[in-house]
């Protein structure tokens, strides 16, 4: 796995193949306006990454538009390690090999955020210490985790899921751990279901229209 040297820190984003992924839209959205959406969040997602500038970035798992999305970012790219197991089953492993290559914190971020912001990125590091403090930041619908920051030397296996946040938070504190929870704009919703992606078409900017242009380049990337 290539590894920057300019970095201390990877940023980690987990994905499904796109047909696989955001089931939960399929009854009432179709095909190919779920998978512009999931590219058009990912895209937002590796492009506040790169804003932020001071963190190394990798996009795991997935399918060829997800490999290809990542190419024209010029970031890292790795298949899911454990394609039947599960995401942490996944994270982790990839976490560990980043600390092996040399990174001092990982973090992760889902790729399903469509109001991140660079001042989010910034809080998240910010609140670190320098990388000193766990920094979790927690999703509001489910009670999940949409944000995780671990210093390598303080890394636990993630256990993401439903009410995730609260088995973070009590598995850090219990271990003595110091952290940092955040609650920013950006980090607190994360587009699952219809209500989701309604909210999202009424209150995103240019979600509508990005969803064509992404439609659009998935016909391109196809052909």
């Amino acid at each position: 796995m290539p590894h920057s040297n300019n970095h201390k820190t990877r940023t980690i984003i987990p994905m499904k193949p796109l047909s696989e992924a955001k089931s939960r839209l399929k009854e009432n959205v179709d095909a190919m306006s779920r998978q512009a959406a999931i590219l058009m969040m990912l895209n937002k997602v590796i492009n506040t990454v790169k804003q932020y500038g001071k963190t190394d970035c990798i996009v795991l798992g997935g399918d060829e538009f997800i490999k290809k999305l990542a190419s024209l970012h010029d970031v890292h790219w790795s298949p899911d390690p454990y394609p039947n197991t599960g995401l942490n089953d996944c994270l982790w492993e990839t976490m560990l090999k980043s600390h092996r290559s040399g990174s001092e914190a990982t973090l992760f971020l889902p790729g399903d955020l469509p109001l991140i912001e660079k001042s989010d990125i910034d809080e998240i590091f910010r609140a670190s210490n320098s990388l000193k403090k766990t920094v979790i930041a927690r999703a509001d619908k489910d009670g999940g985790t949409n944000a995780i920051l671990q210093p390598a030397c303080q890394a636990f296996k993630p256990m993401l899921g439903y009410q995730s946040f609260s088995k973070h938070k009590n598995l850090f504190l219990n271990n003595s751990i110091p952290l940092s929870i955040i609650d920013t704009a950006g980090l607190k919703f994360d587009l699952d279901n219809d209500a989701d992606y309604n909210w999202a078409v009424e209150n995103v900017n240019e979600f509508k229209n990005q969803i064509k242009d992404w439609m659009k380049w998935i016909v391109k990337t196809s052909n």
